[in-house]
């Protein structure tokens, strides 16, 4: 074998330089290099720069949600805190209401219980008057049906009948012998 200068290696592998083969490789890398930097890299940067800018954006807007989520958090608790003020005054006032009320029944029903009672006794009182009335008039009734029993039974009596007719008589008698004024008093006596 001929040593050449174009021949880098002897054995099994033979390699060989080639500076056409080289330079058109070359000249292909750098077209299709020249390619990617002119049509490919412009579209690709544009993407991933929109790509970034919409991760960037989502990034902001997570913080500004975070942000939010945290002033809510606050509002919220400072909204909690302010309820369970609230409650605590609305039972303390419902409380003092509650109260109030219970002591105003209670004089509403005293004053009711004295109405009642007072009612009750005049009420007695006006029942009391109605039956001692009614026990008088039954007891002058009663008295005057005894009383004319008793008078009627002693008219009828023939004793009495003549003692008043003999006292007539004699009152008669008198007022013939006396003047006017004696028939005055006798008549009185009668009337």
């Amino acid at each position: 074998m001929t040593p050449s200068s174009d021949i880098l290696a002897e054995g099994i592998y033979q390699i060989h330089f080639e500076w056409q083969v080289f330079v058109s490789q070359l000249f292909g890398f750098a077209v299709i290099v020249w390619v990617i930097v002119k049509y490919v890299a412009p579209p690709v940067k544009r993407m991933m720069a929109k790509a970034q800018g919409e991760i960037q954006k989502q990034i902001e807007e997570n913080q500004q949600a975070a942000d939010r989520l945290v002033k809510a958090k606050q509002v919220y608790d400072e909204g909690l805190a302010e309820a369970k003020a609230e409650l605590a005054q609305l039972l303390e006032d419902a409380q003092a209401d509650a109260e109030d009320i219970v002591v105003k029944m209670r004089e509403t029903a005293a004053a009711e219980v004295e109405r009642v009672r007072k009612q009750g006794r005049d009420q007695i009182e006006l029942m009391r008057r109605q039956l001692i009335r009614d026990l008088k008039a039954d007891f002058s009734q009663q008295v005057l049906m005894h009383t004319s029993d008793s008078v009627r039974d002693q008219v009828q009596s023939p004793q009495i009948k003549s003692d008043a007719v003999e006292r007539f008589l004699d009152d008669l008698e008198t007022m013939a012998n006396t003047g006017s004024s004696g028939r005055a008093h006798t008549q009185s006596q009668w009337n």
